[in-house]
């Protein structure tokens, strides 16, 4: 007696295209999430790079102002400690100064008037060199002994 033939296997059922469109689209949406997430973060890191950037022009801009200012500055000799003197400044875009304010008085009328002299005596005030980091109000801090 011959053994009875093996039943032949039954071919794979055919692929189903809708199961075949999901992995599709679901890998899509894989790669595209991965693409959003990479433009986010480069997107991030130029933003801090230009703000670092930013950073830097304003204080370029801020010591070319008191450069000019503490180069006006005639020191009255009876300044005891080094006492901050606070101004708010009022400029027009051509740097002409409109108006001082003493916010924070330094505890000696002789350093305020001295600084209050000198931040007039340097209108106009250097511009910045980049337009958008005009501000029409400044808040200048100045001290006798400074680095």
């Amino acid at each position: 007696p011959r053994p009875a033939p093996k039943p032949a296997p039954a071919p794979p059922p055919p692929p189903d295209p809708f199961q075949e469109q999901l992995q599709r689209d679901t890998e899509q949406l894989r790669h595209n999430r991965a693409a959003a997430a990479a433009a986010q973060e480069l997107a991030e890191v130029r933003a801090q790079q230009a703000r670092a950037a930013q950073a830097g022009e304003m204080d370029r801009y801020i010591a070319a102002i008191r450069g000019k200012v503490r180069g006006n500055i005639v020191l009255p000799g009876d300044i005891r400690g080094n006492p901050e003197a606070v101004f708010e400044v009022t400029q027009l875009p051509s740097g002409e100064i409109l108006h001082v304010r003493l916010k924070n008085s330094s505890g000696s009328s002789a350093w305020d008037h001295a600084t209050e002299r000198a931040i007039l005596k340097s209108s106009p005030l250097p511009r910045p060199a980049q337009a958008g980091l005009f501000s029409r109000t400044l808040e200048l801090r100045f001290r006798p002994q400074e680095d």
